[in-house]
């Protein structure tokens, strides 16, 4: 190792930085509109107008012998932005509630703004039939356009009392299609929902979308991916990897899958089966950061600073304002004596987050070992080790500092400090110990 560097500390490796396909819409059409529509409005003109619980409880009543039936959710697109929301859902109504005659349906208020629609006797393809003629309809007296998720009963293991929110869920995969969409329920579904579940930290809630997910589709590559990102996240490991593998082995070119099995691999610290996903990731796509800061930490892992540095500069370039990508690369230019660069790339990573302890501490020794900055270099470097006391490298690079200075007290007490840490000071302390005689 250089005479530049000392045995390394790095962060401990997070579960947090798996590839999850994330959900990217901006208007949740299943959420409402509360604020809005008036309801009393539809209420003057649909005085039997049923909502919410009670619209739900009517239809169990309806449905109670039923063998199969049919839902839909029907939203306005874009309803925010109308001059007269209400006279818009108004014109919805009316042409929904003909259409129930003829379908021998029946419908009500779901939610602020969404209008549900329950067809007793039909299946999925009827409920399109009927979604698409409901689209047609409005369109020829509206330029409002709507957009529709529909949910058929018997589904799986789903009970009669969720189906209308299977179709609220299929909105909301509509609207990945954009305005005037009308989409079935099916795993794509489940898994925007899971996304969900997952974005607000709900990972158990967030796994049982995705099981169900794969009884409607076993093959749904995405969805065995984001299953492995749960049980990563919730450290069962195994579980994980073998989400991914799963998930590797339907379609070995999605990129996705494959890093996070190199992820695993990585938080298990087996660094070469992890850098051998990795680079197999790379070969399907090199222009994700991740994949390109995580190849070269987990280098520097196997002592191999010259491809680590290849990589995180790389890193760099992709990411400019990641501190992280920063400090490994100067780590990886320190470790071949390239100071100025690890200069520079420290200095890069404390400009994006002052209280990186680890550039703090590794700046600070550089200068020091350069001669250069002296009083900059102790304030780091003391910095760093009051702030995370239980990393005894910074302890021990304290230690040096003061040892420098012929601060002999205060050498052994950081060399103390860092040998409780589990850092090997013992040299160091007998040599200090000597020069205090």
């Amino acid at each position: 190792m250089s005479h530049h560097s000392e045995p390394v500390h790095r962060d401990p490796i997070s579960n947090g930085h798996f590839l999850l396909s994330k959900i990217s819409v901006h208007d949740d059409l299943a959420s409402g509109h509360p604020d809005i529509i008036s309801v009393k409005r539809l209420q003057e003109i649909f005085p039997d107008l049923l909502i919410g619980d009670a619209l739900m409880a009517d239809a169990l009543k309806k449905l109670y012998s039923a063998e199969r039936f049919s839902a839909f959710v029907a939203a306005i697109d874009g309803i925010a932005q109308l001059i007269d929301p209400n006279d818009a859902i108004i014109s919805l109504a009316g042409v929904l509630e003909s259409l129930c005659g003829s379908f021998s349906g029946f419908w009500g208020l779901m939610d602020h703004g969404l209008l549900a629609c329950f067809l007793p006797g039909k299946d999925e393809a009827d409920c399109r039939k009927a979604a698409l003629m409901l689209q047609e309809t409005l369109s020829r007296t509206r330029n409002e356009t709507i957009s529709i998720g529909i949910a058929a009963y018997p589904t799986i293991a789903y009970k009669k009392n969720q189906i209308l929110e299977n179709a609220k869920k299929a909105l909301d995969h509509a609207a990945f299609f954009g305005p005037g969409s009308c989409v079935a329920f099916d795993s794509v579904s489940l898994n925007i929902s899971g996304d969900k579940y997952y974005q607000n930290g709900d990972l158990d809630g967030a796994l049982g979308e995705f099981m169900l997910a794969l009884k409607l589709d076993e093959n749904n590559v995405n969805v065995h991916n984001s299953i492995g990102v749960c049980y990563g996240i919730k450290n069962q490991l195994d579980n994980a990897l073998d989400a991914f593998k799963t998930a590797i082995r339907l379609d070995p070119n999605d990129i996705m899958p494959v890093y996070n099995a190199g992820y695993v691999h990585f938080l298990k610290h087996e660094h070469a089966e992890a850098l051998e996903y990795f680079l197999n990731a790379g070969r399907i796509d090199g222009s994700v950061f991740e994949l390109a800061i995580q190849t070269g930490r987990v280098y520097l892992e196997l002592n191999q600073p010259v491809p680590a540095k290849k990589h995180l500069e790389i890193a760099t370039r992709m990411n400019p304002k990641s501190a992280a990508a920063f400090r490994l690369f100067g780590e990886s230019c320190a470790i071949q004596d390239l100071i100025s660069e690890a200069t520079a790339a420290y200095k890069t990573c404390l400009k994006l987050n002052p209280d990186d302890c680890a550039a703090q501490s590794a700046l600070g020794f550089l200068y020091e070992m350069q001669e250069q900055n002296s009083d900059i270099a102790l304030m780091l470097c003391k910095q760093a080790a009051e702030t995370e006391p239980d990393t005894g490298l910074y302890s021990h690079r304290l230690g040096r500092l003061y040892m420098n200075r012929k601060h002999y007290n205060e050498a052994l007490v950081a060399f103390r400090k860092a040998t409780d840490a589990g850092f090997d000071s013992s040299d160091y302390t007998m040599q200090t110990l000597k020069l205090m005689k």
